[in-house]
């Protein structure tokens, strides 16, 4: 016989400016990849024994794509903090005020708004949620209150409700309770249920830290939302000991469904023997996502010969290595700066030369070569005999 448990939590996310160099951006954003994080304090409000619903705050729909276009090699975004908006993820699982990106390409970055779920982290014990699983109230004095499939408890130990389950704390504090599970071999079976009100056109985030209590049959669950399957399923990696908390989640966008909606963790997993687990700290929340389209131009270089001489006049194109007039156009100057109407001079002297891509724009940086122009030799004078 195996058990389970699991905590929920709550996140909080709210719009967000970002200055997304050299352009100042308004925006929100989303998902992420598993990964194992530290414990939150837990917060938010709960109610006993009751199932309820919150509408969500008004969120603007997300950005249209912006495209960046630069002369360059590289690119730095940079975001602005905003009051109330938290999770600040770029593309690349980093979640640093900026980042320099070296290529073209598609980027983006996201901020998740204030998580809906009550009693995410069941700091508030058996409430709020519903559950197709028999709830077992208390620890039995010699663990054996989830011995049997299909059962739950909420509660800080696992260990007290199965003998067979690894000891361990909550992801929020350490010492908070979590939902603890016995898995059943019935697939499509309800773990966790709430019902949230939903704002049409709206991009969510659903999210949960989840743990092995045994280390045979990991739990396979499915993300669900009015009654169908979302995202990837849910399996702790065997390889990690039980107790290590590991982050799951996907992303919603409720096109037109509005109202209330109800949310679920569903078991997917028909094996009897294991198949127990823990879940803490569920969110599910708005996000916004700002996709930045990046084009990097390169940077012509520009490479002359020099010095350079000649008789009587001189042709500046012959100074430039890889001369290309059907890629390039190019600009020449004097020392003065004086900008020439042709590339042929008769003056000794330094001479500027900038080259442009005539698709991009983009231009070399000034090259300069010096020239010396000498007198054409005059013809000797004949004398007749």
């Amino acid at each position: 016989m195996s058990a389970d448990k699991v905590n929920m939590r709550i996140l909080t996310m709210k719009p967000i400016k970002w200055l997304l160099f050299p352009v100042l951006f308004s925006f929100p954003a989303i998902s992420f990849a598993n990964y194992i994080k530290p414990v939150k304090p837990k917060t938010g409000l709960f109610l006993r024994d009751k199932t309820i619903s919150r509408p969500l705050p008004h969120f603007s729909f997300n950005p249209p794509d912006t495209t960046i276009t630069i002369c360059g090699s590289s690119l730095v975004l940079q975001s602005k903090t905003v009051t109330g908006y938290s999770n600040l993820t770029w593309d690349d699982g980093s979640s640093a005020t900026t980042r320099t990106v070296t290529a073209s390409g598609t980027y983006w970055w996201q901020l998740i708004g204030t998580n809906v779920v009550t009693n995410g982290d069941f700091s508030s014990g058996n409430s709020g949620f519903t559950s197709s699983y028999t709830n077992k109230t208390t620890g039995s004095p010699n663990g054996t209150n989830l011995f049997t499939e299909g059962t739950y408890a909420v509660d800080v130990n696992p260990n007290a409700y199965h003998t067979s389950f690894t000891q361990f704390g909550d992801h929020t504090t350490g010492t908070g309770k979590m939902l603890i599970v016995n898995g059943a071999s019935t697939a499509n079976v309800t773990v966790w249920k709430q019902n949230i009100t939903i704002l049409p056109n709206t991009d969510y985030v659903f999210s949960v830290w989840a743990t092995s209590a045994t280390p045979t049959n990991p739990a396979i669950l499915q993300f669900s939302i009015n009654g169908s399957p979302l995202g990837s399923t849910i399996t702790p990696s065997a390889s990690l000991a039980d107790g290590t908390w590991q982050y799951f989640t996907t992303t919603w966008n409720s096109g037109s469904t509005s109202g209330s909606v109800p949310i679920a963790l569903v078991n997917q997993n028909t094996a009897a023997s294991g198949n127990d687990f823990a879940i803490d700290d569920i969110v599910f929340a708005p996000v916004y996502r700002q996709n930045v389209i990046v084009n990097l131009n390169p940077i012509p270089v520009l490479v002359l010969t020099g010095p350079n001489a000649a008789c009587g006049l001189y042709d500046l194109t012959k100074a430039i290595t890889g001369y290309d007039v059907a890629t390039y156009t190019y600009l020449f100057k004097d020392s003065a700066g004086n900008v020439l109407s042709s590339s042929t001079v008769t003056q000794s002297g330094t001479y500027t030369i900038i080259e442009t891509n005539k698709v991009t724009g983009c231009q070399s940086l000034p090259q300069t070569t010096t020239v010396t122009i000498n007198p054409i030799p005059t013809k000797p004078g004949i004398t007749s005999l």
